[in-house]
C-alpha cells in the first residue's frame, strides 16, 4: 500500500511539470535571493501568481547537490554538499522556474541536468548588480559579454529536450543598446526575456524607468515575450505599467514581499493574516526558521514596521515555537506537532535547521577517552553559536538595504 501511494503521488508530481509555460499575459514572482524559498513561491500561487521563481542559485552549488524524495514531505529536494537545503519543489510548486547565478555555458549546463526534470523553466540570472554575482562573471557583469551569454543560452536550448530557456536583464546605457542585446538574446531561442527597469549602478531608491522600456517596444517588435520588472509596488501598477509599456507580462519583486495578496488583490489582506499564513506554511514543509524569519522581517520592513510588539519580538525569535507565539497561532502549530509526531523543543526535528548547523555540530570537539564534551568545549561552541546568531540578527537588521537583490 505504501509503495502504490508513493508511485501516486511521485506520478502526479511528475505530470504537474509537463504542462507547456506560457509567458503571456502572466503575473510573475521575481527571484529574490533568500525570500524565493519553497514556502513563499506557495504562497504567492495561493494569491494568484501564474509563474513562482526561486532565489540566484549559483550553478557550482547546484551541480553538486544531490537529488532526494522527500517522503514524508511529498517534495523533492536537492541537498548541497554542505548537508543544506539548496532547493526543494512539489506538486504544488506548479509553474517553477529556477533562477541560475553562471558565468559559463558548461557549469551551466551541468548544473541544468541535475535539475531539469523537476523544474518548469530555467532562468538565467543577467541582472543582479550585486558583488556576490558580478566578481564571478555573473548577474549583471555577463551583459557587457554579448558572446558569453550567447553561448549560455544556446548551449542550454541546444541541450535541455524542450524545456524553456528565459534570463533576466537589465536596461543598458541608451535604448539602442538594449534592442540591440534583446535581438542577440531572441536569436538563442529562449522563451521569455525579462527587463529589470533599472541601469546596472542604479539602486531599488532610484525610480524604474518605464518610460524608457515603453520607447524600447515602440521602436522595436519581438517574437518573444517581454518581462517588464521595477517599482510594481500595488494591485493598479500591474495594468498601469503594461498599457504603459506594451510588454506581455509583468513580475514583481518587492510589491510581493510588501503583501503577495498583490497578484490578485485590488485591496491588500491584512499583513497579520498574510504573515500567519506564510507561517504556517513554513513550518508545514520544514523550512528552516532562520530563512522564515528572514522572509517575515522583510515583509515588516517593506511595511515600514520595525517598531511595534510583533517587529520588536521577532528579533530574538530562534525558532516556530516562539514564532507562531508572536502572531498569535502556536495552538495551531502545536496541534500540528502532535499530530505529526514531532517534537516541538525549540524546533530540534526541524530537518532543514539541523542541516544549517550540521556543519557546527559535526565539528564539535569531543574527549578522546569517552567522547564527551569537555567544559571547554562546551564553552567554545557556546560562544560560536553566540556569533552566529549575533550574525543573524545583523542580518536582519540591514534587511531593508538588502533585500531587494533582483528588484
Amino acid at each position: 500500500m505504501e509503495e502504490q501511494q508513493t508511485f501516486d503521488w511521485i506520478e502526479s508530481y511528475k505530470n504537474s511539470k509537463n504542462g507547456v509555460m506560457d509567458y503571456y499575459n502572466k503575473k510573475i514572482m521575481a527571484p529574490m535571493v533568500r525570500v524565493g524559498t519553497y514556502p513563499m513561491r506557495i504562497l504567492a500561487y495561493n494569491y494568484g501568481c501564474d509563474i513562482a521563481y526561486s532565489e540566484e542559485l549559483i550553478d557550482l552549488k547546484v551541480m553538486k547537490s544531490t537529488r532526494f524524495v522527500n517522503e514524508k514531505l511529498k517534495t523533492i529536494d536537492f541537498i548541497a554538499k554542505d548537508k543544506t537545503l539548496c532547493y526543494r519543489t512539489s506538486e504544488k510548486d506548479v509553474r517553477n522556474v529556477l533562477q541560475l547565478g553562471t558565468a559559463s555555458a558548461t557549469t551551466a549546463l551541468e548544473a541544468a541536468k541535475v535539475v531539469c526534470n523537476d523544474i518548469c523553466a530555467l532562468d538565467i540570472n543577467m541582472g543582479c548588480p550585486k558583488f556576490f554575482s558580478v566578481q564571478g562573471g555573473m548577474g549583471s557583469a555577463l551583459l557587457s559579454k554579448p558572446e558569453t551569454i550567447k553561448d549560455i543560452l544556446t548551449t542550454l536550448k541546444r541541450n535541455l529536450n524542450g524545456i524553456p530557456i528565459t534570463c533576466k536583464i537589465r536596461l543598458l546605457s541608451t535604448d539602442q543598446e538594449t534592442i540591440d542585446l534583446l535581438r542577440i538574446i531572441e536569436s538563442t531561442g529562449v522563451s521569455a526575456i525579462g527587463v529589470h527597469c533599472r541601469m546596472i549602478p542604479e539602486r531599488p531608491r532610484d525610480p524604474a524607468h518605464w518610460d524608457r522600456l515603453e520607447n524600447i517596444l515602440n521602436n522595436a517588435s519581438f517574437s518573444v515575450p517581454i518581462i517588464a520588472n521595477g517599482d510594481v509596488f500595488e494591485h493598479a501598477d500591474i495594468e498601469k505599467i503594461k498599457k504603459q509599456t506594451r510588454v506581455d507580462s509583468i513580475m514583481i519583486a518587492r510589491g510581493a514581499i510588501k503583501n503577495v495578496s498583490i497578484f490578485s488583490k485590488p485591496s491588500p489582506i491584512d499583513l497579520k493574516q498574510i504573515i500567519q499564513e506564510y507561517t504556517e506554511l513554513a513550518y508545514q514543509t520544514n523550512n528552516s526558521p532562520v530563512n522564515t524569519k528572514y522572509v517575515i522581517n522583510s515583509m515588516l520592513n517593506e511595511n515600514n514596521i520595525t517598531t511595534n510588539k510583533e517587529a520588536k519580538a521577532m528579533a530574538s525569535a530562534r525558532d516556530y515555537e516562539t514564532i507562531t507565539q508572536i502572531w498569535g497561532i502556536n495552538d495551531k502549530f502545536k496541534q500540528y506537532c502532535l499530530e505529526n509526531n514531532i517534537e516541538i523543543n525549540n524546533n530540534k526535528n526541524n530537518n532543514n535547521q539541523q542541516q544549517e548547523d550540521g556543519a557546527n555540530s559535526n565539528n564539535k570537539k569531543t574527549n578522546n577517552k569517552n567522547g564527551k564534551k569537555t567544559k571547554l568545549d562546551e564553552t567554545n561552541n557556546n560562544k560560536e553559536n553566540d556569533i552566529k546568531k549575533q550574525k543573524i540578527d545583523e542580518e536582519i537588521v540591514q534587511t531593508k538595504n538588502i533585500i531587494n537583490k533582483e528588484e
